[in-house]
C-alpha cells in the first residue's frame, strides 16, 4: 500500500497585497471571499482523504496560531501546529515542516501547499496528487503547473521537458514574471504558470536544501530539534531559526531532479486585487490596484469559472 502523502500548509503570509479586506491581524487566507470557509480552510478540506494524505503539518506564526486552530476545529480537523518566531519566507518553513515530518517515521512524501489558493475540483487535485506521488517517491521534487488562460506577467513560468509518467514531465527550465509579449510567446510554446505548489520526498528536499543553503539546513535543524511546547502548539527554538536565511524556493538549478506535476482540474491562485478580484458591478472596470478598491467591493467567482480542460489541477 502507497504511503500517506503529508500536507505541509504554510499560512504565515500577511496577505498585504488584498488590502484593504486582508490585514496584517487577519489575511487573505482566514477570510471568507469564496463562499462558507476561508481559504485556509478550503485547503485543509482538499487533504482529508485519509486513504492519500497523513495528518497535515501547518506552518505559521504566533499571530496567528489561534486563528489556525479556531479554524481548524471549525471544519473539526486536528493537525500539527509549527509556529515560526520570526519570519523568513517559505523555504525555511518548508525544511522546517519536512524536517518535523520526519519525526513520524521513514522518508515521508510531502506536500507543500499555500493557504491562499483556489481549487474548484477536489477530485481531480486528489488525482493529481497520487499521480505525482510516484516522481517524489523516486527522487524527484515535482512542482504543480497551471495551464495559462492569458499571458499573465504576475506568474512565472514552467519549460516542461519530456514525460516521466503519465501526467508528469521533467522540468527544462523555469523563469521568473515576464512582460506581456514575452508571456504571449510562453503560451505559444506550451509554458505553464508555475503554481509555487511542491511534492517531494523528505529527504530529497533537506539534501538539496543542505547542498543550496548548508548554514540554514543546520540552523533548521536545530531550531526543529531544540522545538518546545505551548498550548499544544510546536513552537520552533528562537536562536537558530533567526539564523536561516529568508528564502522562497523556485526549484532553482542546484535542485537535481525536477519534475512538473499533472495538469487537471480547475482554478488558480489568487494574491491581490489586480490578480484575482474584479469590481462586482457593471461595465466592467480595469482592475485596480489594492490602494485604489472601496472597501465596498467584493470579490466575483471569475477565479473559479471553468478553465482550459488540463489545467491547475
Amino acid at each position: 500500500m502507497p504511503s500517506q502523502i503529508i500536507p505541509l500548509i504554510m499560512c504565515g503570509g500577511a496577505g498585504t497585497r488584498l488590502w484593504p479586506a486582508s490585514r496584517e491581524g487577519r489575511p487573505k487566507q482566514f477570510l471568507r471571499l469564496f463562499g462558507r470557509y476561508s481559504t485556509f480552510q478550503e485547503t485543509v478540506h482538499r487533504v482529508c482523504d485519509q486513504s492519500l494524505f497523513g495528518a497535515p503539518i501547518i506552518v505559521t506564526n504566533g499571530q496567528y496560531r489561534f486563528l489556525v486552530a479556531e479554524q481548524l476545529a471549525e471544519i473539526g480537523v486536528a493537525a500539527d501546529i509549527l509556529l515560526e518566531p520570526i519570519r523568513r519566507d517559505s523555504a525555511p518553513a518548508i525544511a522546517a515542516g519536512a524536517t518535523y515530518a520526519k519525526r513520524r517515521g521513514g522518508d515521508p512524501v510531502i506536500l507543500a501547499l499555500a493557504a491562499d489558493h483556489v481549487v474548484a475540483d477536489t477530485e481531480s487535485f486528489r488525482a493529481s496528487c497520487r499521480s505525482a506521488r510516484d516522481a517524489a517517491q523516486r527522487g524527484y521534487i515535482v512542482t504543480f503547473g497551471i495551464k495559462p488562460d492569458r499571458p499573465a506577467i504576475e506568474y512565472g513560468y514552467i519549460c516542461p521537458g519530456p514525460a516521466l509518467g503519465e501526467g508528469v514531465n521533467t522540468v527544462k527550465n523555469f523563469f521568473e514574471k515576464p512582460d506581456e509579449q514575452t508571456a504571449a510567446r510562453y503560451i505559444k510554446e506550451g509554458y505553464l504558470w508555475n503554481s509555487g505548489n511542491f511534492m517531494f520526498g523528505a529527504d530529497t528536499i533537506l539534501d538539496d536544501y543542505r547542498a543550496f543553503e548548508p548554514e540554514s539546513a543546520d540552523a533548521i535543524a536545530a531550531a526543529v530539534a531544540n522545538a518546545g511546547s505551548d498550548l499544544g502548539f510546536v513552537t520552533l527554538a528562537p536562536e537558530p531559526f533567526a539564523r536561516a536565511r529568508a528564502r522562497t524556493p523556485r526549484a532553482p538549478p542546484s535542485f537535481r531532479r525536477r519534475s512538473i506535476g499533472p495538469m487537471s482540474g480547475r482554478g488558480k491562485p489568487y494574491g491581490s486585487y489586480r490578480k484575482g478580484i474584479r469590481p462586482a458591478t457593471r461595465p466592467r472596470a480595469k482592475p485596480y490596484s489594492s490602494r485604489r478598491v472601496a472597501p465596498t467591493w467584493r470579490p466575483t467567482r471569475r477565479l473559479l469559472h471553468s478553465l482550459a480542460s488540463k489545467t491547475w489541477w
